[in-house]
Order: C-alpha cells, then structure tokens, then sequence
C-alpha cells in the first residue's frame, strides 16, 4: 500500500515537488536534486541548495530512510532564466576550461531544449507581427486618404465662397453706372462693362483691319490670280482650251520664218500636218484646268550630292523666280518613283521673279483632272489620284516608290502661310489612251503619216 501523499513529497501535475505538509512547490533545480537521490538510493543529510527563508518560521530539511522531515527552510521558486543563470555561474566557477559534451550536465541541456522556441509558434507570432504591421499601414493610409478627403473639400468650399464673392464683386463693379459726356455734351449713362466690352471691339474691331489690310497688301498677286477666274470665267475657260494647241502654235510661228515656205504658196498649217508632235525645247509644266503654262527649272544637284542641305534649300527659292522648281534627287517623268515639282503659291511682292503665285489656284485642282509634263521634248500625261494637306516636317512626300509612276505637286497653303503643305498627288497615263503606265512600259505616240520626201508640199 502506497503511502500517503500528506506523508511524503510528491509530484504535482506541473512536475513541480511538494514538500510533505506544506503544500509548497520546490523549484526545478530541487526537483532533480530529488530524482537523482531517488536513483542512486541515498539519502542526503545535507540542506538543499541555496537556502532561503520563506514565511515567518526556518526549518531544517533532511532527508532520514522513512521520510523527509520538516527540519530545513522552504525554498523558495525561481524561473527558468533565474536557473540557467545561476547553474552558469556554478559552471564557471568550477570549471575555467572549456566544457565538453563529457564534463557538461545533462540537465542544462535539457534546460537550453526547454526554453528553445517551437517551429510553429514562431510562425504563429511572425504571422501576428506581419498581421498588425499590415493593418498599421492600411488604417495609416486610409485615415490620410479621409484627411485628405475631408481637407480637400474644405478647400473647395473655400474656392467656391472666393469665386462667389469675387463674381459679385465683379458684377456690381461692370454695373457700377458711369455718365459720360455724349453729343452736344449731353451726358449719358453707361455701366463699366458696357464701355468695357465698347473697347474690346474698337480695338479688337482696329487690329483685324490693320491685320486684314497688311496680309492682303503682301498677297495681293496671288488674291488677284483667284479673282480673276471668277470675274471673268469665260476668258479663263478659252484659255484653257488655247493650252492644247499652244505648243502647235508656237512651232508654226518658227515654221513661217523658215525660207522657201511662203513662195511655195503653202500654209504652216498644210506642213504641220506631216510632223510628229513636238514639244518645247525646255521642260514645262501645262495644267489646262487653271491656264497654266510654266517652265519647269533644274537646279544644280551638287549641294545634295555634298549633303549640304541648306546650300540647297538656298538653290531651290533661287530657283522658284524663273518657274516650279523639280525637286533634286527625284525620278524624272517616265520613269519609276515620284516626279516632284514644287512651286511659290505667294511671296513677298518685293522679291524678284514673275511666278511668286504661279500655283496660287492650286487647290482647285481635284481628283480626276489632268496636267502634261514637257520633259526632253517628250509629252508626259498625269491624271490626278490624291489631294491632301500635310505638315511642313512631313517628308514622306519625297518617297521614291519602284513600283508606280507618280508625279507630285506641292505649294504652300493657306495661301501668305506656311502652316501646311497642298499636295497633288498623279499617276502617269498613256498620252494616247489614258490607260495607267506601270514602271518599263512605253506609251503610244502619235506617228507622222508615212510619205516620200518628194510628196512634201514645198
């Protein structure tokens, strides 16, 4: 039969030993200096460790064969870094050499096992700390977030009550009424904004005119160009059917100074009817829509194999005084890439040359119509694909396609700017048929009529 637990230490349900009769709890260091007692199975007259009074009354404790007696001091409970500082200390001082796992105790180990962490109650609290600093954070932003908000309106609500009171001060200042000597000095009554909105248009109404007068004194060639087609249409339209047979008229005229012609008792006219056609000796440009009949000039392309670009910018306004400039580095009519002409649609009336507005009426030109192109005494034909504006910087225009036989004209627009560009877009046809040339193809000619030299009327 077991003996009574008021009789002896025992256990508590924590590991703790409680001392017979007392109902204290010794601390762990007791705790194993009774286990390794009961193993060896001997008894210790000797007190316990560290000794220390507790309550009023001392006793010695020993332990006898039958039962611990109450002879020593209670001692009191001490926590576990108390413990391990203490068994540290004991080791140092007993010990100056390093410890080894030999000499080491075995219950320090167990101690250090003891008060090691669990894996997973640090997870747990890193986990909390990340939960709270997160939360910290949002609750920060948010609580700014409203702040802002709500200072935000205020702000607003402030703006709102300045502009409604600088509005009516505004207004009761423009209707503030003010007398001002009339006719006759008759004074009449006016308020602030009316004689305020009064010099806005005097002034406003001034520049304009100035503006409007200055501008049209500077462009007035190229105004009168457009003014003439629409004061006398019926003169334009003859000339525009005079252009087909301007060149025919011009050869004629040579053909009646030539000697022996006119005693033969012939016309020019019967002796043109066995010539091919012929074309002027330099290039020109014919468009027969706006009476057009200009000469198409080659400027020097040595600033452009020298890549000197404003040597060439230079060459090509020297070069639109004396017609449309064919812009250098471009195809040349009847072959593949892009005929580009470019010419004056205003300039300064001071400058020297007679085409400042030779294509002043370029934008009456739509798709569909036509313009011929002289070009080494050949006759080339365009038809009219595109009309489009674009930018100054835009030099796509300039493309040269392999596959296609274009023609591009290109003048300033509105006219006295140079805000935008007017490009005319045309694809070759054939002179004879109409039908579209595509790159290596040859066009119809009109043949002279097949006689002997001796049927020749001369």
């Amino acid at each position: 039969m077991s003996p009574s637990p008021n009789h002896k230490a025992h256990y508590d349900e924590n590991g703790n030993i409680i001392m017979p009769g007392s109902g204290m709890k010794a601390s762990r260091e007791e705790n194993k200096i009774a286990e390794e007692t009961d193993r060896s199975g001997k008894l210790f007259d000797t007190p316990l460790p560290n000794p220390l009074p507790r309550g009023e009354g001392k006793t010695t404790a020993h332990f006898s064969d039958s039962a611990l007696t109450h002879d020593a001091p209670m001692l009191p409970r001490m926590s576990r870094s108390e413990q391990r500082i203490t068994n540290h200390e004991k080791q140092k001082t007993s010990n100056q050499q390093p410890a080894t796992s030999n000499n080491r105790p075995e219950h320090l180990w167990q101690e250090i096992a003891d008060d090691a962490p669990e894996p997973a109650k640090v997870w747990r609290e890193l986990r909390e700390k990340m939960f709270f600093l997160t939360t910290g954070i949002v609750q920060e932003g948010s609580q700014q977030y409203v702040t802002s908000f709500y200072d935000g309106r205020a702000l607003i609500r402030r703006i709102g009550d300045s502009a409604k009171y600088g509005t009516r001060r505004t207004w009761a200042f423009l209707t503030q009424p003010v007398w001002v000597p009339g006719r006759k000095n008759t004074p009449k009554k006016y308020s602030r904004g009316t004689l305020f909105a009064l010099d806005i248009v005097r002034f406003g109404g001034t520049f304009a005119f100035l503006f409007v007068t200055l501008f049209v004194t500077l462009n007035y060639q190229s105004f009168w160009e457009i003014m003439k087609s629409r004061i006398d249409p019926l003169n334009d339209a003859a000339v525009r059917s005079q252009l087909a047979a301007e060149t025919q008229g011009t050869l004629a005229d040579k053909l009646k100074h030539v000697p022996g012609l006119a005693v033969a008792g012939r016309s020019a006219g019967d002796l043109l009817s066995f010539l091919p056609e012929v074309g002027p000796p330099v290039p020109t440009l014919i468009i027969p829509k706006l009476g057009l009949n200009v000469p198409i000039v080659l400027p020097p392309t040595d600033s452009l194999l020298k890549e000197d670009w404003k040597q060439l910018e230079e060459d090509i306004q020297a070069s639109l005084a004396d017609g449309v400039v064919h812009y250098p580095g471009t195809a040349r009519p009847g072959q593949a890439g892009n005929f580009f002409i470019t010419g004056h649609s205003s300039y300064f009336p001071w400058a020297a040359g007679h085409y400042k507005s030779v294509f002043a009426r370029l934008h009456e030109l739509e798709e569909g119509d036509e313009y011929w192109v002289f070009y080494g005494g050949d006759k080339f034909r365009y038809r009219i694909i595109d009309k489009r504006e674009v930018k100054p910087s835009d030099v796509t225009v300039l493309d040269q396609p392999m596959n296609k036989r274009l023609s591009i004209l290109m003048t300033c627009t509105p006219i006295g700017t140079t805000l935008r560009r007017l490009i005319i877009e045309a694809q070759e046809i054939d002179t004879v048929k109409g039908d579209i040339l595509k790159p290596g193809e040859h066009g119809s000619r009109e043949a002279a009529p097949k006689v002997r030299v001796e049927m020749l009327p001369i």
